[in-house]
């Protein structure tokens, strides 16, 4: 990382970051009292707080004590109090409290004494306030278990089945322990075994791991005997708020992590400006617009998303997007020695020098034909579709193009990971894959396992129904008309690509002719007036009025389902003529 994407991914995680959990059973959650009879030894008494609630099962609320400030953040430079980070053998509470304090973080403080209060961290009983958490501040230890109730509670929080990862990105163990390259050993068998494939962060920035979900850091109180390697690791309390702003900039770093964390800092800075846009004196107007045409659910989502694009263009959250940043960045990527970048030129991968691809950066246009390879030889490369190889490995660079070509194609797909109450609906730019052959529901047969196995036969299709006609449907069945989708191979001409129910990347093609698309009908369920999705083996899928199962992909884009249907309607507009054939031949309409 260049020093000035450094700073910008710093900035943008301090204005970002609001709540940090701390889980410690040696927290010493008190107040400072003087006491005229007690001995003079220059030490203060620490009166027990008689509002620090210890969570338990009974009450399943954690000992919160809170630490806010009015600014929005600290600079790195700001000085923190000089307080002691440790206090009759433990974890000063309120020192830590008034550091975090300095950086604009809510602390909040969790000290399970009991085995029962143990417990309940790993048994869900706080998970709504691990969830809602930025960063989890573990300690390893808990009477003496060696990171078992560590372990556990990293597990769940981590595991998709069983817990959410909320807003929590970072967890940060923060040990007496001496040998912290062990802990993150131990931390890493533990998810491995559930399947994560992690990489270890060590050197200047301390043992760790991630992935491109979350960050585990190990940090070391101070006072305890470590090698060499591990003393950037150690962080007194009072410098923790800063560490773990840079702990969380560097597991968010990167342009579109930065440029996605500024853009939630200004909606959450403004809500109260958003609030004041959709006010109460709206509400008879909406009521109106909504019982008139029954689509306030649908307008009301408009409505919002086109002011929170408006919002995020004009407090400038794409500033990230610039093209020195972009420069910095990949400055950054070509610093590895061992790193060659590539173009791919006809069927084969020709290799550039990186002082070439430097030297194009500083150019105001940006010319391909200046790349030069390693003997100082022009490559002479023309349009092409892609040149993210020059910085990235070949698999690296294709699975990025191909993550970033879904995401402009799809609204949301099996893979989005947005969870919620509702199932999606049938309508214009639905993907499915519909079930050829007979199902036998009673024995509950896994179709997805049959389909990956290639026993059962499917195809793709794509709902066209307008999505006025989607909706507000009275009859016990309404047709949906249907189109086929072809498969192809990616670098051959395809529509859009998808994923299915097994991350396969399946390229689509649409340009189906007009006589094979099907007419299919579905009847509403559930009293509603759409055609609703149910769930099962875990995933989405419609039944038609015929029997046949329709597994639900994924929602295009409008603007892409848009297309798809007006290109169908051009070729249903062909208007078929009678004429004599030289003329045809020969005229324009050949």
């Amino acid at each position: 990382m260049t020093a000035n994407l450094e700073h910008w991914s710093f900035g943008v995680a301090r204005d970002y970051l609001q709540t940090v959990v701390v889980i410690d059973d040696q927290l010493v959650l008190g107040r400072r009292t003087e006491d005229a009879n007690a001995p003079d030894d220059g030490e203060s008494i620490v009166e027990a707080d008689p509002y620090a609630v210890v969570a338990t099962p009974e009450n399943a609320q954690p000992a919160l004590a809170a630490a806010t400030s009015s600014a929005s953040y600290a600079a790195p430079t700001v000085e923190t109090p000089s307080a002691s980070p440790t206090l009759a053998g433990g974890l000063d509470g309120a020192a830590l409290s008034d550091a975090f304090a300095h950086y604009g973080l809510v602390c909040g403080y969790v000290r399970p004494e009991t085995d029962a209060q143990l417990q309940a961290l790993v048994d869900g009983s706080l998970d709504r306030l691990f969830i809602r958490s930025d960063v989890l501040v573990l300690d390893w230890s808990f009477n003496g278990d060696l990171g078992g109730t560590t372990t556990r509670l990293i597990r769940r929080l981590l595991r998709p089945q069983e817990g959410r990862l909320g807003r929590l990105r970072l967890i940060c163990v923060y040990t007496n322990e001496p040998d912290l390259f062990g802990i993150r050993d131990a931390i890493a068998r533990e998810l491995t075994v559930e399947g994560y494939v992690l990489e270890e962060s060590e050197n200047s920035e301390g043992p760790g791991l991630f992935t491109k979900d979350f960050r585990i850091s190990v940090l070391g109180k101070p006072g305890v005997s470590r090698t060499s390697p591990l003393q950037a690791a150690e962080v007194d309390a009072v410098d923790l708020p800063q560490r773990i702003v840079l702990e969380f900039a560097q597991a968010s770093h990167g342009i579109l992590p930065g440029f996605a964390l500024k853009s939630l800092s200004v909606l959450r800075d403004n809500a109260p400006m958003l609030l004041q846009r959709f006010h109460r004196d709206l509400d008879p107007a909406f009521v109106s617009h909504d019982l008139l045409t029954g689509e306030g659910r649908r307008f009301a989502l408009q409505l919002l998303a086109r002011e929170v694009q408006s919002l995020l263009e004009s407090t400038g959250a794409g500033d990230i997007i610039s093209r020195r940043n972009i420069e910095e960045w990949v400055r950054g990527r070509l610093e590895s020695p061992s790193f060659v970048p590539r173009i791919q030129k006809k069927a084969t991968l020709k290799e550039i020098s990186s002082a070439s691809v430097l030297d194009l950066l500083s150019k105001e246009r940006i010319d391909l034909a200046d790349l030069r390879d390693a003997a100082g030889n022009q490559v002479g490369m023309n349009r092409v579709a892609s040149i993210a190889s020059l910085f990235a490995e070949p698999e690296e660079a294709r699975s990025s193009e191909e993550e970033l070509g879904r995401i402009s194609s799809f609204a949301r797909d099996l893979h989005s990971g947005y969870d919620g109450s509702e199932e999606p609906t049938l309508q214009l730019g639905t993907i499915l894959i519909r079930v050829d052959g007979t199902i036998d529901r009673e024995a509950a047969i896994d179709i997805l396992e049959e389909l990956k196995s290639g026993t059962l036969d499917h195809s793709f299709w794509i709902c066209l129904q307008p999505l006025c006609d989607s909706e507000h449907i009275e009859e016990s069945s309404r047709g949906f008309p249907m189109m086929p989708l072809s498969e192809a191979e990616v670098g051959k001409e395809f529509s859009f690509l998808a994923r299915d129910h097994h991350s396969k990347s399946r390229a689509l093609a649409g340009g189906a002719k007009p006589h094979e698309m099907k007419m299919v009908t579905f009847a509403p369920t559930g009293g509603e007036k759409v055609i609703r999705a149910t769930k099962k083996d875990g995933f989405p899928r419609f039944t038609s009025d015929d029997g046949v199962d329709w597994l639900w992909v994924g929602e295009l884009r409008a603007e892409q389902a848009l297309r798809v249907s007006h290109e169908m309607a051009r070729m249903i507009s062909r208007v078929g003529l009678d004429e004599s054939e030289w003329l045809r031949e020969n005229g324009m309409n050949k």
